[in-house]
Parts: C-alpha cells; structure tokens; sequence
C-alpha cells in the first residue's frame, strides 16, 4: 500500500505536542468540519471501522446539531431503533440505542424527522456526557462526528477530546473555513491536540500545501500548532453496487481510499498512543 501521507508527516515530525489534560472516558475523538460538504461525517464512519478494525471497542456517535446522517453513511440507517435524541430526553439509555455498525463498531445514531431540532442545551448535552461515559464497558473509544461549524455544543465536545480532527477540503474558502473553526474553539491553556485532514486530495503536494497554509495562520495568529493526518484522495463512484455513492472501507478496501484510510487509522492509533 502507498503511504499517501508520507510527505505531510516528514512536515510536522517536530511539531510540539499540546500538554496533557484530565481524559474523559471512554477516550474521544471528535471530528469536524469547518464547512458543510468537506466528508466529515465520511470521515468519522471510516476511521471508526479501521479503528475497531485494529482492536478498539468503538462507538460512532452522531454529534451533529442539524442533518445528522451519520447512520446512513455508515450503512445501518434501518438498524437505528433507539436515537441519541430519546437518550438526551432521558426516554432510554445510550447502552439501549446503540445499533451495530460496521467492522463491529456500535453506532449511537440520530433519528429527526422532519424538521425536529436537536436539544443542545447545557443540561441535555451534560445528560449525554453522562451517558456516553456509562458506555465503558462497551467502548474503549468515541468517534464524534460534530458536523461542521463552532457553537457551544461542538465546543464541549472539544473540552472532553483527546484529538480533534479537522476535516477540510484544499480550496482557500474550506481552509478559511477550517481556520476559523480552529480560532473558535481554542482558549486560554491546554486542548486536545487538533489535526488537519485534507480530504478529497488530488496529490500529496496539494495537501502539503493546504496544511502548510493553515499550520502557519494557527502559528501565527493562535499559538497553536495544528498538526496533519494522512490525507484521503477523491472518491470515484464505480458501477452500481450497494453504497458505491459513499465511499466505505469496508466495501472497498483494496481501492485508493481503502489504503488511504486504513493509513489514516494507523496515524490516528499512533497519536492516541502518544497521548496515554
């Protein structure tokens, strides 16, 4: 397999790495995008698979304020029998909701119909925290897929992560977009260690380049360092298998995506290490 990433690792070996914080457990990974459309939902389902693929207990959580779809593009929208929503309105536990996923993760998905608007509240989000931390038993890991934009709902998921992923695309909108996501969520002391992830990549040159861009406005202007994960190549639908629209490493693992994503997985396995 090609290491897609090789180039944007030898960029960042000497980035220094956040101070250590107090761990909210299970441990969590939140990924999120600056805008929506760049694949973060994409990107939280396939990571969760290669990541219990190499041994975690994983748990995708759908933490989108709006249009959360996180179910569908894993796979098991029809499987969603209990939601994250009747989990915040204290109608049932989150161990009651999960649903299994795929390469044996377990999916705490959300079901709105219509136009029904998620609870973000202070109380309703602490009732959720509360929730996911009684799952310890079944995950060693959360996969949060925050959507895209800052408001206080995807800052608390910010407070709890060990690793925040940013996803983004490598037009100059998306990367403002991305650095701005970053300028609202950072605060005074230690945060999770944030990584950039450029997805639908054309080359490496082109995602060392966005990543060049972005870790040198964070520099800056933030402090902060802002390191990269191996990039994810564009997607090209083939045929009309099942889900052939949306990319999934597990239908397709031997494809460039496939490769580039099981890559992806064994950066972020490393980075979680590195925090332990």
């Amino acid at each position: 397999m090609l290491d897609q990433a090789h180039t944007l690792r030898q960029l960042v070996q000497s980035v220094p790495m956040p101070a250590r914080r107090e761990r909210f457990s299970p441990r969590m990974i939140v990924v999120a995008g600056g805008r929506a459309g760049v694949g973060a939902t994409t990107v939280a389902a396939n990571l969760g698979a290669v990541l219990a693929d190499q041994g975690e207990r994983v748990v995708l959580v759908d933490g989108a304020q709006k249009d959360g779809d996180l179910a569908h593009v894993a796979g098991v929208g029809p499987a969603i029998q209990r939601s994250l929503d009747e989990v915040i309105a204290g109608d049932c536990s989150a161990a009651e909701a999960l649903a299994p996923g795929p390469a044996g993760t377990l999916v705490l998905g959300s079901r709105r119909p219509g136009k029904q608007v998620l609870d973000t509240s202070r109380p309703a989000q602490q009732r959720l925290f509360s929730e996911l931390q009684s799952l310890e038993s079944e995950a060693s890991l959360l996969v949060v897929d925050a959507g895209s934009g800052c408001s206080a709902w995807t800052r608390r998921f910010w407070l709890r992560a060990e690793l925040v992923i940013i996803v983004t695309t490598t037009d100059y909108l998306a990367l403002l977009d991305a650095y701005a996501l970053v300028k609202q969520n950072v605060g005074e002391g230690a945060g999770p260690d944030i990584r950039l992830l450029a997805n639908q990549c054309d080359s490496d040159a082109v995602a060392g380049e966005a990543y060049r861009r972005l870790s040198a406005a964070c520099q800056r202007f933030l402090s902060r360092a802002v390191r990269a994960v191996p990039a994810l190549p564009r997607h090209a639908p083939t045929g009309a298998t099942s889900g052939s629209a949306i990319p999934r490493v597990w239908e397709r693992p031997n494809s460039p995506f496939g490769h580039a994503v099981m890559w992806l997985g064994r950066a972020v396995g490393d980075a979680m290490n590195d925090e332990r």
